[in-house]
């Protein structure tokens, strides 16, 4: 009855094994390519944003005076806005 006990321990103690080695390649397996797929993603990504650089440079060359209004209108616009929203807040703080 005992050596049973052992042999049926044995062998659950086996299959054990045999499935954690399973799960453990399984899990390597989708480690590693997740990680090729983040890696493709940041180069697809790096890329994408030197062909922005690019194509924003060439606008900037052909048309130098539309890029330069249009960097004026914006910074303007933001100085407005942030002007707008510092009056704001500032208007509860002056004294009471």
């Amino acid at each position: 009855m005992q050596t049973e006990i052992i042999e049926k321990t044995i062998e659950v103690r086996e299959q054990l094994e045999a499935e954690v080695k399973r799960v453990k390649e399984a899990v390597a397996g989708a480690v590693d390519n997740a990680t090729v797929a983040a890696k493709r993603a940041v180069k697809q990504g790096r890329r994408a944003a030197e062909d922005l650089v690019d194509d924003a440079e060439y606008k900037i060359k052909q048309r130098p005076f539309s890029a330069l209004g249009v960097s004026f209108g914006v910074g303007m616009g933001l100085g407005a806005a942030i002007g707008i929203l510092l009056a704001r807040n500032g208007n509860g703080r002056n004294g009471k």
